[in-house]
């Protein structure tokens, strides 16, 4: 019996050795993830983590609670609000003045169209525009353009900004007549009314900018 003890265990020992020996990466992959879950539960004792903010948030699907107020849909309405809360941007005629004429109050806009009117259709209408001690500006700011444009009318105008003090407002006011154009600058008054005291015609020229011709010449320089 003895003698049989020692082959068997011989035996045994030698089938744990050949196993131990066939599978050494078992052995280390089991080391090693024992190891990282050391030092990540180390690692996560040692840190001092903060509340979460809004926890419900986290336990809930992406999108669950997005909604769209009907109050902030995009309507026409609420594009114009936005658009009358931005400064608008208006053209400026070159070397002559803005065409931004939102500060000019409607009376004198009217005033300055109704002048603008006759002056497109028959210059022997417009006295009645001239304040009466000035009358006589009338009768020499007609003379002076009927040699800058002879027998022609204007066919359009454009106002631009006018420029208001206590006293006298100064409204620049562009003519066009086929390609040309003439620059004026109206001088008037209030007085129950806006009328006006003195036109200057301050420049003549083509609209492709051929010519840009400065006049320096005013109803009261004769």
């Amino acid at each position: 019996m003895k003698k049989l003890v020692k082959p068997v265990t011989g035996i045994i020992l030698s089938i744990i050795l050949f196993y131990s020996c066939s599978n050494p990466q078992n052995s280390v992959l089991t080391t090693q993830e024992n190891t990282l879950r050391s030092a990540v539960n180390e690692k996560n004792g040692n840190t001092t983590w903060s509340n979460e903010l809004e926890p419900q948030i986290l336990n809930k699907t992406a999108n669950e609670d997005i909604l769209v107020s009907d109050k902030n849909a995009i309507t026409p309405q609420f594009l114009a609000s936005i658009k009358d809360l931005q400064t608008p941007v208006y053209p400026q005629l070159k070397d002559f003045a803005s065409l931004d004429c939102s500060s000019m109050n409607s009376v004198l806009i009217q005033t300055i169209q109704d002048f603008s009117n006759a002056l497109c259709e028959e210059t022997q209408d417009i006295e009645k525009f001239f304040q009466s001690d000035y009358f006589f500006n009338c009768a020499f700011f007609k003379h002076d353009l009927k040699q800058l444009i002879g027998e022609k009318t204007f066919s359009k105008y454009l106002i631009c900004q006018g420029f208001e003090s206590s006293d006298l407002t100064q409204v620049p006011v562009r003519f066009y007549i086929q390609k040309e154009f003439v620059d004026l600058s109206l001088y008037l008054s209030y007085h129950g009314g806006y009328k006006i005291t003195q036109i200057e015609i301050i420049r003549w020229g083509n609209k492709n900018g051929e010519t840009d011709n400065t006049i320096t010449k005013s109803s009261e320089q004769h």
